[in-house]
C-alpha cells in the first residue's frame, strides 16, 4: 500500500497528577496515524538521566495512570510512542522528571516541559 507507514511522534507526555506512587500522564495524538488507525501507545519509563527502565503498553487513550512502576524516592520521566498495524512510531520527547513519594497525602497537580530524548 502506497503512503502507509507507522504513526508520527505523539506530543510530549505531561505529568498532570502525582499521588504517592501513582502518576497520571496525558499526551496529544500524533499529527498522522500513518494510514492505519492507532491501536495503542507505549510509555517509556526512564530514570532522571533518561535511561529507559521499562515500557508500559496502554490502549488507544491519551491518558494513563501508572502506579506499579516506581520506587519511593526515585525520580522518573516519560516518553510515549504510538502504534498502528505496521508497528510503533518514534518516541516523543521526554517529560521532565518527577520524584515519587510513599506519602499518599502528598498530592501534586503539575505540568512539566519536555526535554530532548
Amino acid at each position: 500500500m502506497k503512503g502507509v507507514c507507522v504513526p508520527s511522534i505523539p506530543g510530549c507526555p505531561k505529568i498532570v497528577k502525582v499521588v504517592g506512587k501513582e502518576v497520571t500522564l496525558t499526551w496529544t495524538q500524533p499529527d498522522s496515524d500513518g494510514g492505519p488507525e492507532i491501536t495503542g501507545y507505549l510509555i517509556a519509563v526512564a530514570n532522571q538521566n533518561g535511561s529507559i527502565l521499562r515500557h508500559v503498553p496502554v490502549g488507544v487513550t491519551t491518558t494513563a495512570k501508572l502506579n506499579k512502576e516506581f520506587v519511593s524516592g526515585g525520580s522518573y520521566c516519560f516518553a510515549v510512542a504510538a502504534k498502528n498495524a505496521l508497528g510503533f512510531g518514534d518516541f516523543s520527547l521526554l517529560s521532565e522528571d518527577v520524584q515519587i513519594s510513599d506519602d499518599i497525602g502528598n498530592e501534586m497537580f503539575i505540568t512539566f516541559h519536555c526535554l530532548s530524548f
